[in-house]
C-alpha cells in the first residue's frame, strides 16, 4: 500500500514490505514452504525434557534501537492478548509470558539487527516465529521508522490460517508461522523488536515448549 502525502509542493511516496519468517519442523508442511524469504529448518523433533536452556541475551537499550528511542519496545499484555485469541479460535490454552523467552528474543533480534537486518533462524531449540518490516521510504530519500502494533505482527502470522489444511496436516503457501502460534503444547512465549540501522525492524516471537512437532497436529 502505498500513501501520497504533499510536502513542500513534492509528492512523497512511502513503500513499506513486510516479511515473515518462522520455524517449520512438520515434515508436510516443510514440503509447501518455498518462498526465499521463508527460512526453514531440517524436520526434527525436540522433545521438551531435553531441551538445553540457552543463555539469556541483554535486554534491548537505546543504542540497539539505532537512536529510536521507545519504539524498540514491546507492548506485552497486547502481544500476549492477541496471541491468546488466535488459539481460543481453535480450542488450545492460553499461554503465559515468559520474561526469560523475552530476553532470548531481543539477543535475537539484537543479532540479526547487527547482521543488516538479515533473516535466519537462531536454532537454539526453542519455538520462533520472526516478522521484518522495512523502513518508510520516501521519493526524496529519507527513511522513517514504520510503528507496527503487536496486532498487525501477531495476525500476519496468524492469518496464515488460509493456507492450512487441518485434515491433511498440511498447507497450500506458508503457515508455518500461524501453527506455532496456535500449537496446543506451548505455555509460554516471550517477543521482542530490534530497529535497525535504516530503520527498518525486527520482531522475533520465542516459544516454550516448542512447536510444530514432526507427524504432529498442532491443536
Amino acid at each position: 500500500m502505498k500513501t501520497a502525502t504533499v510536502i513542500g509542493g513534492k509528492t512523497k511516496l512511502p513503500q513499506q514490505v513486510t516479511i515473515l519468517v518462522g520455524i517449520v519442523l512438520l515434515t508436510t508442511l516443510a514440503a509447501c514452504q518455498s518462498k526465499p524469504e521463508a527460512t526453514m529448518l531440517a524436520p526434527r523433533a525436540i522433545e521438551e525434557e531435553n531441551s538445553a536452556l540457552p543463555p539469556v541475551f541483554p535486554t534491548l537499550s537505546a543504542e540497539s534501537t539505532g537512536g529510536n528511542v521507545g519504539t524498540g519496545t514491546v507492548d506485552q499484555a497486547a502481544m500476549l492478548s492477541v496471541h491468546n485469541r488466535w488459539r481460543a479460535d481453535v480450542g488450545s490454552p492460553s499461554l503465559k509470558w515468559s520474561d526469560k523467552l523475552a530476553s532470548i528474543a531481543q539477543g535475537w533480534a539484537d543479532h540479526l539487527k547487527k547482521d543488516n537486518c538479515a533473516m535466519y533462524h537462531s536454532n537454539n531449540g526453542y519455538g520462533e516465529n520472526i516478522y521484518q518490516a522495512s523502513p518508510l521510504i520516501w521519493s526524496d530519500g529519507r527513511r522513517d521508522f514504520q510503528h507496527k502494533s503487536p496486532q498487525e505482527v501477531t495476525d500476519a502470522w496468524g492469518n496464515e490460517i488460509k493456507d492450512y489444511n487441518y485434515a491433511a496436516n498440511s498447507c497450500s503457501g506458508v503457515c508455518g508461522h500461524y501453527t506455532q502460534l496456535v500449537w496446543k503444547t506451548t505455555k509460554e512465549v516471550g517477543c521482542a523488536m530490534s530497529v535497525c540501522g535504516d530503520n527498518g525492524q525486527i520482531w522475533v516471537c520465542s516459544y516454550y515448549p516448542p512447536g510444530n512437532m514432526v507427524g504432529q497436529r498442532p491443536y
